[in-house]
């Protein structure tokens, strides 16, 4: 149950595709969907019917910009359970990361994770990884999830956010007169990710309505109803990890209190999974370093250290002797 994602997606769906002439029904059909999950948002739909259902409205209405258009009419809809816990966060950072660790509530094929701006320390990047699809077959999907990223972001700070930069891992498809009207911000195109920048010190923001209890309850009402996402502790250790690794937040201590749990206690579980949680962060850089040195933009190898947890590049080339065997340039090569 992974490449799925929740009806809620939908909601305005049938009023945007109506917007430039397109018969939300013949669609939904088309795709192998049923007509009730315009009015079951709670319900599970393939992401690649989704995907496939964005991008075919878009071609049939001479729409380009229809994912922002269907983003756009969800404004009405942000309430709702993972949108409602992160409005008790104490800040905009710890938000996102509850954002991060319960996306499955929305949808468990998406990943989010901040990632600092090498390049420009006051900048942070809320980027976003799904595994249903290249950038070019779902540029619809990726625009509406952008624009829902912002419009969340906007409404946990009612408005006293707004991002600096949207990139977009495609080619542009709408004019720059109607990307501003929608996102109200400049663009970037043909990135490496997709990705809503921020500026730093937004992420220490206190929310305007944080409530400690509330958060609580919230969390409780999720987890009952929704699960964790997650069968084994140990999977969603990494997960945080990797979500957590490049702003440094990855001390076991910091991944206790983002799961709710005593440091010893998260220890002591870890271990009756047969792990260890020194083992998990170093397995997780190793994993994350390799996936770096894969990328077409090729980040320096202090980018890269700084990006997998490092505050030193003399730390990388350590760890990458005892992961392989060899230097990190020598890896490169």
């Amino acid at each position: 149950m992974t490449d799925l994602i929740r009806c809620a997606a939908l909601q305005g769906y049938e009023s945007a595709a109506r917007s430039v002439g397109v018969s939300a029904q013949q669609q939904l059909r088309k795709q192998g969907l049923p007509l009730s999950c315009l009015k079951e948002p709670e319900r599970f739909i393939p992401y690649a019917a989704f995907m496939r259902l964005l991008e075919e409205t878009a071609f049939l209405g001479r729409c380009p910009e229809f994912g922002l258009r269907l983003a756009q009419h969800q404004q009405a809809y942000l309430e709702g359970p993972l949108t409602l816990l992160m409005r008790h966060a104490q800040n905009l950072n710890e938000a996102l990361a509850l954002g991060a660790q319960y996306g499955h509530v929305f949808s468990p094929v998406m990943r989010a994770s901040l990632v600092p701006v090498v390049e420009q320390p006051a900048l942070v990047d809320i980027t976003l990884n799904t595994h249903g699809g290249t950038p070019g077959a779902c540029v619809q999907a990726t625009e509406f999830v952008l624009l829902g990223i912002v419009h969340v972001v906007r409404w946990l700070t009612e408005g006293q956010v707004r991002p600096v930069l949207v990139l977009l891992p495609h080619v542009a498809i709408s004019s720059p007169q109607v990307l501003a009207q929608y996102l109200a911000c400049e663009c970037r195109f043909e990135t490496t990710f997709a990705a809503v920048r921020l500026r730093l010190a937004d992420l220490s923001l206190q929310l305007p309505a944080r409530n400690p209890l509330l958060l609580q309850m919230a969390r409780g009402y999720i987890e009952h109803h929704y699960g964790t996402g997650q069968q084994l502790l140990a999977d969603r250790v990494r997960i945080l990890l990797r979500q957590r690794m490049a702003m440094g937040r990855v001390a076991q201590t910091d991944i206790a209190q983002a799961l709710a749990l005593h440091p010893k206690t998260l220890q002591r579980r870890l271990v009756q999974e047969g792990e260890r949680f020194d083992a998990l962060l170093d397995s997780v850089r190793r994993e994350r370093f390799v996936e770096l040195l894969a990328q077409p933009t090729r980040p320096s190898l202090a980018q890269i250290a700084l990006m997998v947890g490092y505050s030193e590049q003399s730390a990388l080339a350590r760890s990458c002797q005892r992961w392989f065997g060899r230097s990190p340039s020598a890896m490169r090569t």
